[in-house]
């Protein structure tokens, strides 16, 4: 707790006793610790396919259920939250949620409802309006946004060449989208919103390791927050009078169970996104984020009926090549911050020893 420039996940502390024992210290030195070849590709690679595997289940599932089973994405959005908060409970003694008692964590952390109302909730309501493969490219321009958000909030500044793989993706996704023959004005604009509400959420949990709180209990201190804002927008949108319609047409029993299963893959998805993000950085889990549109687009034809043009095809070639690109500089970057990492000049900190044998 002493030791400011301590990150447990990455480091162990070894502690040598001072050389007069009346002194009452010891000094801690934080040894940089890094995993195996092997391990560190498995967990890499787990977590990647999870990253994918569950944003594609999420997805396709609430397109489909947008479309005709229950057209109400503020009342799925608000009752995912609720699950997500009684998942978060029931595996509570098992799993350590952690409490939040400084202020300024506390304000921190509730600034992500809103920027959660900004992201999900938007995003599930333009998918009314869109398809799934213009949601998904419109979606692609997070990394712009959340490129520019760390440079603000995180001071991050892209290299030259990833200012040029974002330039390339910008051209890629506009001219796309604005080719498309499914391009419709009001989910287009709704989903740009969402654009912007999901780079804010992506740098904030960024940001939140310094309050030090696991992907469980963000989940857990911020769902029934979530739920209570969305709530006027559900009264707002007359969503209560459509979840009556398909209560009586489908009944209880459907209605539920369908929220139930949306709930279960909405907790998946958060836990898995969470530790992605705390994992890596805010930009590079945005770019691994739009990279898996490459896969929801090829799906979303599959199961969904949607159009394509020469032009279209053409951005979404441009902009799946700046993904790669990206994602290589990423990576590049990663690896050369792992080399430069070692322990001269790390500070040395002061604890009070346990004992005069430690």
């Amino acid at each position: 707790e002493d030791v400011p420039f301590l990150q447990p996940e990455n480091r162990i502390v070894i502690a040598e006793s001072v050389a007069s024992p009346s002194k009452g210290y010891t000094r801690a030195v934080a040894v940089p610790v890094r995993e195996g070849s092997r391990s560190g590709l498995i967990k890499s690679a787990t977590l990647l396919a999870l990253f994918y595997g569950v944003n594609v289940c999420i997805s396709v599932f609430n397109k489909w259920l947008f479309n005709g089973p229950l057209k109400t994405p503020i009342y799925v959005t608000m009752t995912h939250q609720i699950i997500c908060f009684i998942c978060c409970s029931s595996i509570s003694p098992w799993f350590r949620i952690n409490r939040v008692e400084e202020n300024s964590s506390r304000l921190k952390l509730s600034l992500i409802p809103i920027f959660f109302v900004g992201n999900i909730a938007l995003n599930n309501l333009s998918l009314l309006y869109t398809t799934l493969a213009l949601n998904q490219l419109i979606r692609s321009f997070c990394p712009v946004a959340v490129a520019l958000f760390a440079f603000l909030i995180e001071d991050k500044v892209p290299s030259f060449s990833g200012g040029a793989a974002i330039f390339c993706l910008v051209f890629g996704v506009t001219l796309s989208v604005t080719t498309s023959p499914d391009l419709e004005f009001l989910g287009t604009a709704i989903c740009l919103g969402s654009v912007l509400g999901n780079a804010l959420q992506t740098v904030l949990i960024s940001v939140l390791k310094i309050v030090k709180l696991d992907p469980l209990s963000i989940i857990y201190h911020t769902s029934l927050m979530n739920s209570l804002l969305l709530l006027p927008l559900f009264f707002i949108l007359g969503e209560h009078r459509q979840l009556q319609i398909h209560v009586e047409e489908q009944g209880v029993m459907s209605i539920f169970g369908l929220t139930v299963a949306g709930g279960a893959i909405a907790f998946a998805y958060n836990l898995i996104l969470l530790s992605f993000i705390q994992n890596t950085s805010s930009v590079y889990s945005s770019i691994a984020g739009s990279f898996k549109t490459v896969l929801i687009l090829g799906i979303s034809f599959l199961f969904f009926h949607q159009r394509l043009n020469v032009l279209s095809s053409v951005g979404i070639c441009i902009a799946c090549v700046a993904f790669v690109w990206n994602s290589w500089l990423m990576f590049k970057e990663k690896a050369i911050g792992d080399r430069e990492m070692n322990i001269d000049g790390q500070p040395i900190a002061k604890v009070k020893k346990l004992g005069d044998n430690h």
